[in-house]
């Protein structure tokens, strides 16, 4: 199978993706063999921004947040999820200050938000948000029934705030894609719409410092926390591209494999590069994640992990977000064992 491009996307997450494309070693690494590498906001079609949603866009790799690629999955997108990410983030329900509401007890009778994206066919934060609130209710310091979620309409499309462009390293998603995706829910807060909503990652960090919003409840969802919940950040490939050429996949999580003892070892540079990827200050990112986010630029297909994505999988299938599919054959591990091995190290 004769390969000139390969495609990637990212979330604006801290991942070993924001290293390695950043740094340029993805492009060093198929030089030599005639591949360019290429993001898929270097491209001005509209259907190929969408490949970030939708897996449509051929010989491509993605790093980022797991529902579009479970979305995808269900709706007959042929993919392979090679490496799952799991880093520390704060998620919560925040509340404005003069609201009122300190504690998950003063919820009851509230109204939570729960945002709809009225033109958009992979509404990704729909399903986070609703997963927030399911554990918010698996905790026991709140039942269901004790609230009302109510339905936020966002017209905007999320790919209105892509940014397009052929800068080294371009992402679809920077800074104002960031601050865009809660603006509608913020601005049912303060119309008294709604009088809570939930938040994770950078966007906490921008939700408190924009409107002063505090956590009401704070999730534990940290990889040693063991309890259930948790935001894996997934790397899915192009299945007929592993199956033809597992070789150049392999290479390419070898390339994320080597940002990740890269970033252990340079702490102040891993911050900066994943504050710039996030659309945060620096001196936000740790508020939004911790102090520890340069030792986890990891990539694994553990028990936990994979048990992770399997329990969002679940969740989706039970809010009728995706049809069933055999989740086991979702997973490949050959391409992450082949590029261990040739580092001479085992898989988790």
């Amino acid at each position: 199978m004769a390969i000139d491009t390969l495609w990637y996307t990212r979330c604006p997450a801290p991942t070993a993706a924001t290293i390695a494309i950043r740094e340029g070693w993805l492009d060093t690494e198929f030089a030599g063999d005639g591949i360019e590498v290429r993001s898929l906001a270097s491209s001005t079609d509209r259907q190929v921004h969408l490949s970030h949603y939708r897996h449509s866009q051929p010989n491509s790799f993605r790093f980022g947040g797991y529902v579009p690629p479970l979305i995808s999955q269900s709706r007959g997108a042929d993919i392979k999820v090679i490496g799952i990410a799991w880093h520390d983030r704060v998620h919560g329900i925040y509340a404005l200050p003069d609201s009122g509401i300190a504690t998950a007890a003063d919820l009851k009778g509230k109204r939570l938000g729960v945002p709809v994206r009225l033109n958009d066919d992979v509404d990704w934060w729909r399903a986070s948000v609703l997963g927030g609130y399911k554990a918010l209710f698996a905790s026991g310091v709140i039942d269901r029934s004790d609230v009302e979620l109510v339905e936020i309409p966002v017209s905007r499309e999320y790919v209105a705030d892509a940014t397009a462009g052929s800068a080294a390293g371009q992402s679809l998603w920077g800074a104002n894609s960031q601050f865009a995706v809660q603006r509608d829910e913020v601005a049912a807060l303060y119309r008294g719409k709604v009088d809570a909503i939930y938040s994770d990652g950078a966007l906490t960090a921008i939700l408190a410092g924009t409107t002063g919003a505090r956590p009401v409840v704070t999730l534990r969802g940290n990889e040693n926390d063991s309890d259930g919940f948790g935001t894996p950040c997934i790397l899915t490939v192009s299945a007929p591209l592993l199956a033809e050429r597992p070789d150049l996949v392999a290479r390419w999580v070898g390339r994320l494999l080597d940002a990740q003892h890269w970033a252990i070892h340079h702490a102040d540079e891993t911050r900066r590069l994943f504050a710039r990827e996030t659309g945060l200050p620096e001196d936000l990112l740790e508020k939004a994640y911790s102090p520890r986010l340069h030792t986890q630029a990891d990539l694994s297909l553990s028990a936990s992990r994979v048990a992770l994505l399997k329990a969002k999988y679940e969740h989706l299938r039970d809010e009728k977000f995706i049809a069933p599919f055999d989740f086991d054959a979702f997973i490949d591990a050959g391409p992450l064992e082949a590029a261990l091995v040739a580092r001479g190290e085992v898989a988790a």
